[in-house]
Formats: C-alpha cells, sequence, structure tokens
C-alpha cells in the first residue's frame, strides 16, 4: 500500500473512532471525548427527607450492568412519595458511560 493510500486509511480509521460511541448514555448532549449532564426530570417543589441514587453503566458497549429502577431505590431507601427525580449521565470517549438516577422523596 503506497503512502497516500496508508494516511487516508488511517485517516478514516481515527474518524470512525472518534465520531462512533460506543458506549453511551444515549439521550441528551454528548460530547466528543467527554459528557457529563444532569437532566431535572421531574420536581413537585416539596421538601424531602431521603435521596437516593444508583447507577447503570456501559463499557465499550459491550458489557452493561446495574439496577437504577424505581423499585430498587425505593426498596433501598424506603421512599414512598417521590418528590424529585433526576438523570445525571457520564460518558468517557466512548469506552465507558453511566446513567445513574437520583430520586428525592419522603416515607
Amino acid at each position: 500500500m503506497d503512502r497516500k493510500k496508508c494516511n487516508l486509511f488511517l485517516l478514516l480509521i481515527f474518524f470512525q473512532l472518534t465520531s462512533v460511541s460506543c458506549a453511551n448514555p444515549g439521550f441528551g448532549p454528548r460530547g466528543l471525548l467527554f459528557t457529563k449532564t444532569k437532566i431535572g426530570v421531574y420536581g413537585t417543589g416539596e421538601p424531602s427527607k431521603r435521596r437516593v441514587t444508583s447507577c447503570v453503566h456501559s463499557i465499550l458497549g459491550l458489557v452493561s450492568f446495574g439496577d437504577a429502577s424505581f423499585e430498587f431505590l425505593k426498596s433501598r431507601s424506603k421512599i414512598q412519595t417521590v418528590t424529585e427525580t433526576n438523570w445525571t449521565t457520564l460518558a468517557i470517549l466512548g469506552m465507558y458511560a453511566n446513567l445513574c438516577v437520583e430520586i428525592s422523596g419522603n416515607e
């Protein structure tokens, strides 16, 4: 392969690696190299006594694990009435991503 074709091939590989994210949180704005966002999903404005967070993780878009369901969060914290819900996302170079769900509420 001549030098010009080799450089073009390397450029295409670099573009593919930097433009396609293997692991991503699935929604919201995304940065090419790094993403960290917090999105308020629900809120009543009422004060809350308890707060709990749980996350799901993805590595290279190949392996995902975790439990961030409302049922899991409510059982872990004994929250009966949810007053606020936030989602936090983190993605690094398309290699690692997570989505954390945080709920606040009262017994």
